[in-house]
């Protein structure tokens, strides 16, 4: 037997708001579920019990009536819970009135989620029965039907995946055509990187998986969601009263070595801001009036402030009616927001100070004169020693390192939750139907295809070559990604960031050129006083070292006076010996005895200072 009625809702809520809320957005939607989901789980663990954590996420795109699927391993719902739920609009459901560590603030975002997209169906089972209502339009009203319950049959729980136990499942019929279902691979970097869900992504206590269905219910394929704050080093961790109110703020600031995105570039998707968190739920992700500000861009944190949690337990309008974070016409809202700014008001301008002493340093004439004639016998003594053959790259013949196989490129920018693509290449005397292991040394750069095989390359066929799949998942992390191939052995630099547009591989001087830049840098670790960047083939000179410090002149410069470009030029002398002994063992151009490569490289480092010391003496040192 099916009831049947029109939905209720509570005063203060219309089901009109739904499009405001969801905006025909399946993004919007899915962090509403999925949230619900860990706040179940939250629930549970709250009263002590233990869980999976486990949340799953179907996706079957159809041109349309495509479907969506949520299912969780939690609590579960009886049918007097699901009428009040789901069948009636508006009312504080979630346990925030209760002091439970849930995000669910309004008590309407379930149905929003629903109705914004098309209709659905919630199912759950619960003890020893299976429960089941839908919310759907019947002539254009919202209509909520909620079925008598069943016996939980083995049948009815190998159906809906959930062999034993408690658990939910909400299905969304995107049926509304206006709504454009994203791509799977967009939902997957998505969901992963929207700042409300980061503290699910990163809960290790939650299991996040992303499905996407075939029409005949197989799974094509799956991904377990996961999300990391970018690398950066702490810069600021305090808590601030707020003046006028029973409350404080702990704020917790981190610097990026790299400028993150923006709210402005790219939304809830942003790396860089603070998130603002209550409790264990994320309000809003803003840097606040330093928002459009491009000093701000390496920033990031939590600003962490339950005394919300207590403003929306009495219903105080510190949130904007349309989910879009903290109203800031609130006046504890204003006081916070002064508070907060105060602090950042330093970091800020100290990046925007340390940045026009930079443009000062790039903009000096006479020292980048220099620095581009060191660039140029510098590449010449690496060509000079390596017989590079990534000169080739710009012959019709594509042409291979001695080792017989290489990446194209050696060097590679990936965007944070973004898919990157490396071609490895080999020669045709190798079996063709040979599998090559593909290693990350560093889980943050994943490789998504450990193992290959090669096909012929389509204007080359004496050159067969594989397609390496690659993830970043943490801004700022770097990894050497290694092909091995019986004793063939070839890598690739990847390294991760945050916005699109310094995705592009910094100009060379040169196909050939091993050597693009020699920069200077007061932020690297004093602890290593130079090394070789190897993504943006740049020479690193960490100024902020104390025996490079001593020989800074007033303006921070170390090329001004004879005894700091004589130890300008030992460092790059350091640094270049050491990188050309590196490719010259690792690319198979000097002989090495197989297991003794690291000793190779310390020899071949001595020998190339011994030979080239003096001459690049001679191009740094000058007495003008």
């Amino acid at each position: 037997m099916v009831s049947s009625r029109k939905l209720q809702y509570a005063d203060r809520v219309a089901i009109q708001q739904a499009d405001q809320a969801i905006r025909k957005d399946v993004m919007r939607a899915l962090v509403e579920i999925i949230t619900n989901a860990n706040d179940s789980y939250s629930r549970l663990e709250d009263a002590g019990s233990s869980s999976s954590g486990e949340i799953v996420i179907d996706v079957l795109r159809k041109h349309s009536n495509s479907k969506i699927v949520v299912r969780d391993f939690a609590e579960g719902m009886t049918d007097s819970r699901m009428d009040k739920v789901v069948g009636t609009y508006g009312e504080a459901t979630s346990g925030i009135k209760e002091d439970k560590h849930v995000r669910g603030m309004w008590g309407r975002g379930l149905k929003d989620s629903i109705f914004g997209l098309g209709y659905g169906y919630v199912r759950s089972f619960k003890g020893a029965n299976f429960y089941s209502c839908s919310l759907l339009l019947k002539k254009g009203i919202p209509t909520f039907d909620l079925d008598d319950p069943i016996r939980a049959t083995v049948d009815l729980r190998q159906k809906y995946e959930v062999p034993q136990g408690n658990g939910t499942i909400l299905e969304i019929i995107v049926s509304r055509t206006d709504v454009k279902m994203p791509q799977f691979n967009n939902l997957r970097n998505y969901l992963q990187r929207h700042f409300e869900l980061r503290p699910i992504m990163s809960n290790p206590k939650r299991k996040i998986i992303l499905r996407e269905l075939a029409t005949d219910g197989k799974i094509k394929q799956e991904h377990v969601l996961s999300y990391k704050a970018p690398m950066g080093e702490e810069v600021l961790n305090e808590r601030i009263k707020i003046s006028g109110f029973p409350a404080s703020v702990k704020l917790k600031v981190f610097r990026s070595a790299m400028q993150l995105s923006t709210r402005g570039e790219e939304g809830d998707y942003a790396d860089g801001g603070l998130l603002v968190i209550s409790h264990a739920t994320v309000i809003s992700l803003t840097m606040l009036k330093y928002e459009n500000d491009p000093y701000a861009g390496y920033f990031y944190g939590t600003m962490q402030c339950d005394y919300l949690h207590e403003l929306l337990k009495n219903d105080e309008p510190v949130l904007t009616a349309t989910r879009d974070g903290i109203n800031w016409t609130h006046p504890f809202a204003k006081a916070l927001k002064l508070a907060v700014e105060e602090k950042l008001e330093p970091l800020i301008s100290a990046e925007r100070e340390h940045a026009m002493h930079d443009e000062q340093t790039k903009l000096d004439k006479k020292l980048r004169q220099k620095i581009n004639r060191a660039l140029h016998e510098l590449n010449t003594i690496a060509s000079t020693e390596l017989r590079d053959a990534r000169d080739g790259e710009s012959k019709k013949k594509i042409e291979l390192p001695e080792s017989g196989m290489g990446f194209f490129p050696e060097k590679l920018f990936v965007q944070t939750g973004q898919l990157a693509m490396l071609t490895l290449r080999v020669s045709a005397n190798q079996n063709q139907n040979s599998t090559a292991s593909i290693i990350s040394t560093n889980a943050e750069v994943a490789v998504l295809t450990p193992q290959v095989t090669f096909k012929p390359n389509k204007n080359d066929t004496s050159i067969l070559e594989a397609r390496i799949k690659l993830e970043g998942r943490q801004v700022g992390s770097e990894a050497t990604i290694v092909a091995y191939l019986g004793k063939n052995r070839a890598q690739a630099n990847v390294q991760v960031h945050s916005k699109k547009e310094t995705l592009i591989a910094p100009p060379t001087r040169g196909s050939s050129a091993l050597f693009n830049d020699i920069r200077f840098d007061d932020r690297t670790d004093p602890r290593q006083r130079v090394y070789y960047d190897r993504v943006n083939s740049s020479i690193v000179i960490a100024t902020a070292a104390p025996s490079v410090k001593i020989y800074l002149d007033d303006n921070n410069r170390l090329d001004t006076t004879v005894q700091g470009q004589v130890l300008l030029a030992e460092l790059i002398t350091e640094a270049v010996c050491r990188e050309i002994a590196r490719e010259g063992v690792e690319k198979g151009r000097y002989l090495v005895l197989e297991g003794s490569e690291a000793d190779a490289i310390q020899n071949h480092f001595i020998r190339l200072q011994n030979r080239y010391a003096h001459l690049i003496h001679q191009y740094i040192v000058t007495k003008e």
